[in-house]
């Protein structure tokens, strides 16, 4: 098991990003730096990378939105990774655009299901980001959790995918919240 092809499991965010368009000052895109989580993570494919294998969602992106992707192995472990898809443009409606990232659990290769709800971590505190997390069951056999966070200004899942994650269990979300939290400083910078 890799984390090849799981890059866009359940982060395809199509229709439901709305646009407000203008200039923000506060403005962010979003980048996939050489490693993530303190080195944990080293970038395995970017959003080039996919494209050119023909996984992109930019497509499907509304006019003015730009989506990223990046695949990530586990720096100890080839087997395990994680998959980050994000988009940024000035989003009216961030808890839409979190709800549909969701919501694209539903069906797709593998037919990926919710094992354990959602629920909202603070990981560092009232100033951080606000992150909602999931446990999803992968390909039937690894558990995986889910984070989103969506902003005014960017929105993305990180998808946690370790191949010794075998039981509901295994998949921490709490603790997975806590290294989304750090994946949402190490990806946004000003646009």
């Amino acid at each position: 098991m890799t984390v090849a092809g799981l890059v866009v499991v359940g982060a395809i965010v199509t229709g439901a990003v709305v646009l407000t368009g203008g200039d923000d000052p506060k403005a962010m895109k979003l980048v996939t730096p050489k490693t993530l989580a303190d080195g944990s993570y080293t970038l395995d494919k970017g959003t080039d990378d996919l494209d050119n294998e023909g996984t992109s969602v930019q497509g499907s992106m509304p006019e003015g939105a730009t989506s990223v992707l990046a695949q990530y192995k586990r720096s100890d472990d080839d087997n395990s990774g994680l998959a980050f898809s994000g988009m940024y443009g000035d989003i009216s409606d961030p808890d839409t655009v979190r709800d549909e990232m969701f919501k694209g659990f539903a069906g797709g290769d593998g037919s990926p299901t919710v094992e354990r709800k959602r629920k909202r971590f603070q990981p560092k505190g009232a100033d951080g980001p606000s992150v909602e997390c999931e446990v999803v069951k992968l390909y039937d056999r690894i558990y995986a959790p889910a984070c989103v966070w969506a902003e005014e200004t960017d929105a993305a899942m990180v998808l946690d995918v370790n191949a010794e994650n075998t039981a509901a269990s295994d998949a921490d979300m709490e603790s997975f919240a806590k290294v989304t939290a750090g994946i949402y400083q190490d990806t946004r910078k000003p646009a």
